[in-house]
């Protein structure tokens, strides 16, 4: 088995020595009352690569979605997103479960929408129609190959979502390899957007952990439905000292 090379997913990178001992000499505090210097520092740090007020730690890129979605809607919206993306087809049908939203689901091309796909989606003003309230874009794309979502289309959606009064989210994944790709600062995906999430999982090695990024009203919003979601955790600087390391060292 040593001699192969696992390509079922990125999520199976495993930490290193130096990770390791980064986790090992962690400094913690219970994080539910906000006391741990280690999560802190990590959420200060990805507001600040992502251009954002504030950001927040949770366990998994699901719960970052799922967060994301709930603080943004309430029960009987509608979030319009791409037929393969993450939240709709891989996150156990949680938007309806957990927020009462329903998905109005357009193809892409290699999960890339259009602006004006989007437009001809929105719902009129009419009590018969669920409200659209938000827009769901995934970048990179995981069911697309790893596409890269072009950041012109990322502003033309942006400028939609205003004109309609229509709120963005971004599923930012994998977004560190976009930036890798196209030499793009991260910020610069983010600044189109309400909302955006990142993995620390996926191709960096650490463990476990995501983080949530937006305005601080909204992260307040986030970090209490985080708490309902079960998603407190205390002494958390352990692992998110692996995510601090990975921003570091594996980008």
């Amino acid at each position: 088995m040593k001699d192969l090379v696992d390509l079922r997913s990125d999520t199976v990178t495993k930490p290193t020595p130096a990770m390791r001992k980064a986790i090992a000499e962690a400094e913690v505090g219970d994080d539910v009352f906000g006391e741990d210097p280690t999560v802190n520092t990590l959420q200060k740090k990805v507001a600040e690569i992502l251009g954002k007020e504030a950001s927040l730690f949770v366990p998994s890129g699901t719960m970052a979605n799922q967060l994301a979605i709930k603080s943004h809607t309430q029960p009987g919206d509608e979030v319009i997103i791409e037929a393969t993306s993450h939240p709709y087809n891989f996150e156990s049908g949680a938007s309806a479960a957990l927020s009462g939203i329903q998905f109005y689901c357009l193809k892409g091309v290699r999960g890339i929408l259009d602006a004006s796909q989007i437009e001809e989606a929105i719902r009129p003003n009419d009590h018969h129609f669920p409200v659209t309230r938000l827009i769901c874009l995934e970048n990179t794309h995981n069911r697309g190959g790893g596409a890269i979502y072009p950041l012109e289309k990322i502003a033309e959606i942006s400028q939609l979502a205003k004109s309609k009064n229509l709120l963005l989210h971004l599923d930012g994944a994998r977004l560190w390899n976009a930036s890798v790709a196209t030499g793009i600062k991260p910020q610069e995906y983010a600044r189109w957007v309400d909302s955006v999430s990142v993995c620390l999982s996926k191709g960096l090695g650490a463990p476990i952990g995501s983080l949530v990024a937006g305005t601080k009203p909204f992260i307040d919003r986030v970090h209490r439905f985080r708490k309902m979601f079960g998603g407190g955790m205390r002494q958390v600087g352990i692992i998110a000292a692996a995510g601090l390391y990975a921003l570091g060292h594996h980008i």
